[in-house]
């Protein structure tokens, strides 16, 4: 019931992504008008950097993406390190109008995400 709320708009659902300090995928939120050049460009970006385990899911507008790469247990330091080089790649191309989880500047309890609605790219 409760997620059939959540696809009807009518609540939102947020998930953990750190458990005992470790997570099992790195989030890349986007938020903008040109949400469809950024769909594209990580893409692209992925395809060079031999990224192939990755989701791309629309959030709750048009204007948001939700990326979420797939790791092996990383740290939450190893996260936070692989986050900035994929953003400073983004950054080269487009302005940030993204945010990267999880983050070190975060407290456990808000490195989450909410359920996408709509399945882009896998």
């Amino acid at each position: 019931m409760v997620l059939k709320q959540h696809f009807n708009r009518q609540y939102t659902i947020a998930l953990p992504l750190l458990k005992n300090n470790h997570t099992d995928y790195l989030v890349i939120e986007y938020k903008g008008e040109e949400h469809q050049r950024f769909y594209h460009l990580i893409k692209h970006l992925f395809k060079t950097l031999d990224i192939n385990h990755y989701y791309i899911y629309q959030g709750k507008d048009m204007e948001r993406l939700q990326v979420f790469i797939k790791v092996n247990k990383l740290t939450l330091e190893e996260a936070e390190e692989k986050l900035q080089k994929l953003s400073d790649a983004l950054k080269e191309k487009m302005t940030k109008k993204w945010k990267c989880l999880p983050s070190i500047s975060l407290p456990t309890e808000y490195n989450i995400v909410t359920l996408p609605y709509k399945k882009l790219h896998t």
